[in-house]
């Protein structure tokens, strides 16, 4: 998959240059065509208002060239033309010509008779070989046919155009190159979301097999006891109960992760008391903190406003309460506490027990993490409450972080900004 997008990426790439480039030579090509088209007509007229159809080639005095075009005149293309005049009164056909004297005009005759019939003033011809642009000017006295050679003008189109030609696959062989390393750099945070999302995959079929294995084991032992009341095999009964509790948070914390990851999930902004909000997640859980031997200290300063959603502002302070009840020993503090300092709200919670090791710090916000690879089950958890904490704070414009001592200490902070920029809040 992603190595049909990298080479998609690159035909697109190169698809998007090649037509830049083929717009740009043909431009440049079709703009010096026309120059070239522009610069001979006015050659042309010039050499016509010059040239009587009664007088001798060439004009005594030479040609006047200061006549005022667009584009300067080549006059050393003065040397390659000849001109045809037809006399209205003898009908008398006068061919002078400047090319070179071993230049072959036989049967030219024909081809100013044919262009004498033709209604068209301009064109090209050819004539033994030998390219010619022609204009053709009818007066009272007569008409008056320029020829003007075009080998030089078809000569550096040619060179041009190899030129151009020369260029464009130096620069697309180049630029091909260059694609190649910038589509395997732009397809990066893709295999990154491509890999995460196998791995999002893999880990909640994991978590969601074990609850199910555990259901159909024992509601197999259910049926095999049929003849046993309910309250005799209550044990089974709990059993399911508390797997299916389990797996319905699951789900519900992978929805709501995919709600978010959709945007689907708006805040409900309004302006609440943080402190006791906080107080109010923390409160509840003294019991347990009690009853698992150890102790919950509260250090919350107090009428903190904030503007945010209320319900999920606890609920980090509920996420990170449980984490760290989980993951510290008995007998020990754990300390919650609310300040602010420097126009911002700094939540932090502090435990004493294993701790995180160093290489585990940048990775415990993802989904499904955990720091033991056994995915122990004894702490209850999937590893989606720290992910769901990130993108909340997230969600509120702050910042989560964790700091950790092996053995020792682990703080995490929360930093709410106490006033939103008018670009955050649309």
């Amino acid at each position: 998959m992603l190595k049909k997008l990298k080479k998609r990426f690159i035909l697109i790439n190169l698809s998007i240059l090649m037509s830049i480039f083929l717009a740009i030579f043909g431009g440049t090509y079709y703009l010096m065509y026309k120059t070239n088209v522009s610069q001979a007509m006015v050659l042309m007229e010039q050499i016509a208002q010059n040239t009587s159809i009664s007088q001798k080639f060439p004009p005594k005095g030479g040609y006047n060239l200061d006549r005022k075009g667009p584009f300067p005149l080549n006059e050393g293309l003065m040397r390659n033309h000849f001109t045809a005049s037809i006399d209205n009164t003898t009908q008398t056909l006068t061919i002078t010509s400047n090319l070179e004297s071993d230049t072959d005009l036989s049967g030219v005759e024909s081809i100013v008779e044919d262009l004498y019939n033709r209604s068209t003033e301009t064109g090209k011809v050819t004539i033994n070989s030998l390219p010619f642009r022609y204009l053709k000017i009818t007066r009272p006295e007569g008409t008056l046919f320029v020829f003007l050679d075009r080998s030089s003008e078809m000569t550096t189109l040619t060179q041009l155009a190899l030129v151009l030609i020369f260029i464009g696959c130096i620069t697309l062989i180049v630029l091909a190159v260059i694609s190649f390393y910038l589509a395997s750099w732009a397809i990066k945070p893709v295999a990154l979301a491509w890999q995460k999302q196998q791995q999002f995959v893999a880990d909640a079929s994991h978590e969601l097999k074990t609850p199910l294995t555990v259901i159909h084991t024992t509601t197999d032992v259910i049926l095999a006891n049929q003849h046993q009341t309910i309250n005799e095999q209550r044990k089974w009964i709990d059993h399911i109960k508390s797997e299916t509790e389990r797996m319905s948070k699951l789900v519900s914390d992978l929805l709501y992760l995919a709600k978010i990851d959709s945007n689907e999930v708006l805040l409900k902004s309004a302006s609440f008391d943080l402190s006791e909000a906080i107080i109010n997640a923390a409160l509840p859980l003294e019991s347990v903190f009690f009853e698992s031997g150890k102790e919950l200290v509260l250090d919350i300063e107090p009428d903190l406003m904030f503007t945010g959603e209320e319900e999920r502002i606890a609920q980090v302070a509920i996420i990170l309460l449980d984490n760290a009840l989980k993951h510290s020993p008995t007998q020990t503090q754990i300390m919650l506490s609310l300040k602010k300092e420097h126009e911002q709200f700094i939540l932090a919670v502090k435990n004493k027990g294993v701790g995180i090791p160093p290489e585990h710090l940048d990775k415990i916000f993802e989904r499904f993490y955990r720091a033991d690879e056994s995915r122990a089950r004894d702490t209850g958890g999937y590893g989606l409450g720290l992910s769901i904490a990130k993108t909340i704070v997230s969600q509120h414009h702050g910042q989560i972080s964790v700091k950790s001592i092996p053995n020792d200490e682990t703080t995490f902070t929360v930093i709410f900004p106490t006033k939103i920029s008018k670009r955050h809040q649309k």
